[in-house]
């Protein structure tokens, strides 16, 4: 089964890239004959807050969210060239990252003693049945509902086909992606989203899946590869394994945690901490303070790496982790977070073999996946998301 979908007009979308340390927004000019084109975008940081709770983070993320869909409409159709007359939002593409969603890959298999044919009945009757016997997220996300649901690749007597339905085989594998928020989170985001804009249809997706289709496509021949997407309060790690996503993991511990530490650790106000961290990136300043950042910054690099070491320790045992990792991080610490990754043998993440091999996914990496208006700096996340809402738009 195709993993996108196409249509035959140009349309405009919102896209909405949902974080726990920024919320971005887009408009885009889809068509499924050219590449994407983003005309307008604004990104909102959430702040940075000295405790973090989950109820205070939703609150915080729909204030920037609020705040991005009313730059959308207060400058962003002008902007975009539509004057005052706003065009129709034929769908509104919300990508969401940890904590705001959960995602898990399901193996269904079906074996007979004669070729049996293929449906789309019998796909249902497996996936069913897979979920009759397990409870997906178990205690991870109590209450939690369906947002996305993915084949992302099938095999039928052994070799791997996109178009299943309607052929016989006596083996099929059929390999499921799907994602999981909670209600609370989905509403209050579609509340603020629709109270001032309307849309034939909005649809939520999870980041990990968007970034592992358009991974898929750019390089065809990396079969295995790791995802670490760094956010502003959770790291989410996923696992790519013979061109499936077989397994996403997260934990609490990103960028907002080295702002954290050099306030806590060197009296920096949290403004002045993201300031000295681009200082630091850029290799510039002297002084005591300087030594000070740069010293609080590898401690936090260790700490954050070892946990790294954590999360990928509770991937199944009969995974082989592979080299090629491609990190999604903002720019001003993208590089630390690499360098974190990037260790020698007999540091916490080498492999018996050798490091792990780091792409850095920026915008020259992406640039060829959507086209950005010159007057706009282009996003890498919102990149990513506009690339896959160009094909699986309804």
């Amino acid at each position: 089964m195709p993993l996108f979908s196409t249509r035959s007009e140009s349309e405009c979308l919102l896209v909405f890239d949902v974080g726990s340390g920024s919320v971005g927004g887009a408009i885009v000019l889809a068509s499924p004959a050219s590449t994407p084109s983003v005309l307008y975008s604004f990104r909102s940081d959430i702040p940075v807050q000295a405790e973090v709770t989950k109820r205070g983070l939703l609150s915080h993320m729909v204030r920037s969210l609020a705040e991005v869909v009313s730059a959308v409409i207060t400058e962003g159709f002008h902007a975009a060239g539509f004057g005052t007359s706003h065009p129709k939002i034929s769908e509104v593409f919300v990508s969401l990252s940890a904590p705001w969603v959960l995602s898990q890959t399901s193996f269904l298999s079906l074996h007979s003693m004669k070729p049996e044919v293929i449906t789309q009945a019998v796909f249902n009757a497996l996936l069913e049945h897979s979920r009759l016997k397990t409870d997906p997220l178990g205690p991870k996300m109590r209450g939690g509902v369906e947002i996305e649901q993915m084949l992302i690749k099938t095999s039928l007597n052994g070799y791997e086909t996109s178009t299943p339905f309607g052929k016989e085989a006596t083996e099929a594998l059929f390999a499921v992606f799907a994602s999981f928020s909670l209600p609370r989170v989905t509403e209050q985001i579609s509340d603020t989203i629709t109270r001032v804009i309307h849309s034939k249809h909005i649809s939520f997706h999870s980041f990990s899946l968007l970034a592992f289709a358009v991974l898929r496509e750019l390089f065809p021949r990396e079969e295995s590869f790791l995802i670490v997407d760094v956010s502003g309060e959770q790291t989410e790690v996923s696992v790519v394994k013979k061109r499936v996503l077989v397994e996403t993991v997260t934990f609490p511990m990103a960028k907002n945690h080295l702002l954290r530490a050099l306030g806590s650790d060197a009296s920096i106000p949290t403004s002045g901490a993201a300031a000295l961290v681009k200082l630091h990136v850029k290799d510039g300043g002297i002084g005591p303070l300087t030594k000070q950042v740069a010293r609080i910054l590898e401690a936090q690099k260790k700490k954050w790496a070892a946990k790294l070491s954590g999360a990928l320790s509770h991937f199944s045992a009969e995974i082989f982790l592979p080299q090629r990792v491609f990190l999604t991080a903002d720019d001003d610490v993208a590089f630390l977070f690499a360098d974190a990754i990037r260790v020698e043998n007999g540091g916490e993440l080498a492999m018996p073999a050798s490091s792990f091999d780091v792409v850095v996914l920026q915008n020259e990496i992406l640039g060829g996946i959507v086209r950005w208006s010159p007057s706009h700096t282009p996003d890498s996340f919102l990149s990513l998301i506009a690339s896959v809402a160009n094909r699986l738009h309804r």
